[in-house]
């Protein structure tokens, strides 16, 4: 099953699974013993590989499909691709001072075998990224601003936007959010696993875990967001609200107009995630994982 992404709005980050909180080191680097409770698996990598810097001035689109195991990306920075492989928000990646992480590039990565699901497939971009760039990172846990997502009602109940999936969603693996956006199903059909395209102020998504659920909501708060609602299983939700530069107060302000589409009284993010989908966002300080950048190079097309 396809699933794509388009830059602008819904340019989602993928939010930190259990796994991600493990050290993670390049290909060229020692790794430490670690506890048996504690060894992770490296990620499996493509068979065949390109990577090119992008020529194209058409905005980013990414094609994933595990059945094929075949992934296309065109016209990412290397930062986003950096974020996607490693599952982190960008500013959860640290020490980003390197021009390389601007240019954009077209990747054409193939595996001969399925994969699992798309997150895996995002996984199989870090040895590649150690290879060409010869990246180097680690993780660490830093007390940081962050905001904390609970239940808003006692009892429990969700909003009415928000209800478990009738659809089998596992290919999507967990918190993908970054990769995966998909076209709307065809009259009649189960709607498409993934995000769909909801315009500015709207968020529409099919048989999504609670990573993936806070993985497209950190990018507006720019803060990380650590999920403590309990909740498990997949679900689907459909958000209205107001980003903040298009509220009433805000076009004020600059004296702008109202975007089309974009209800400038409509509820703000905070309100909408309440109201629609019985959930509730409330800062705090928290241990959050970022990865380091420790060393980058520029791109070797060979």
């Amino acid at each position: 099953m396809a699933v794509e992404e388009k830059s602008g709005s819904m340019k989602l980050a993928l939010s930190i699974t259990l796994m991600a909180c493990l050290p993670v080191y390049s290909q060229d680097q020692p790794k430490p013993a670690s506890p048996p409770a504690l060894r992770a698996q490296s990620p499996a990598s493509f068979e065949v590989a390109s990577i090119r810097l992008s020529k194209s001035n058409e905005r980013t689109h990414v094609s994933g499909v595990p059945a094929s195991g075949r992934l296309l990306i065109t016209g990412m920075l290397v930062k986003e691709v950096i974020q996607g492989a490693y599952a982190v928000q960008s500013f959860e990646l640290l020490n980003t001072s390197s021009p390389v992480l601007s240019q954009r590039v077209d990747i054409e990565a193939k595996t001969e075998h399925p994969v699992a699901s798309t997150a895996q497939m995002q996984e199989m971009l870090q040895p590649l990224l150690a290879e060409r760039f010869k990246l180097a990172v680690h993780r660490e846990i830093r007390e940081m601003n962050a905001l904390v997502l609970v239940l808003a009602n006692k009892d429990g109940r969700l909003g009415p936007k928000m209800k478990k999936t009738d659809n089998s969603c596992d290919m999507l693996g967990t918190g993908v959010t970054r990769f995966v956006l998909t076209p709307g199903a065809a009259s009649g059909e189960h709607p498409a696993c993934g995000f769909l395209p909801g315009g500015v102020g709207r968020i529409i998504g099919n048989g999504l875990d609670m990573a993936a659920i806070v993985g497209t909501l950190a990018p507006s708060q720019r803060l990380s967001i650590v999920d403590q609602t309990g909740l498990q299983g997949r679900f689907d939700i459909d958000v209205t609200y107001t980003p903040e530069p298009f509220s009433a107060q805000a076009l004020t302000q600059r004296g702008a107009a109202p975007m089309a589409g974009v209800d400038p009284n409509g509820p703000s993010i905070f309100e909408a995630l309440r109201e629609q989908l019985g959930l509730k966002l409330e800062p705090g300080k928290m241990p959050v994982p970022v990865l380091v950048l420790d060393h980058i190079e520029p791109l070797n097309e060979n």
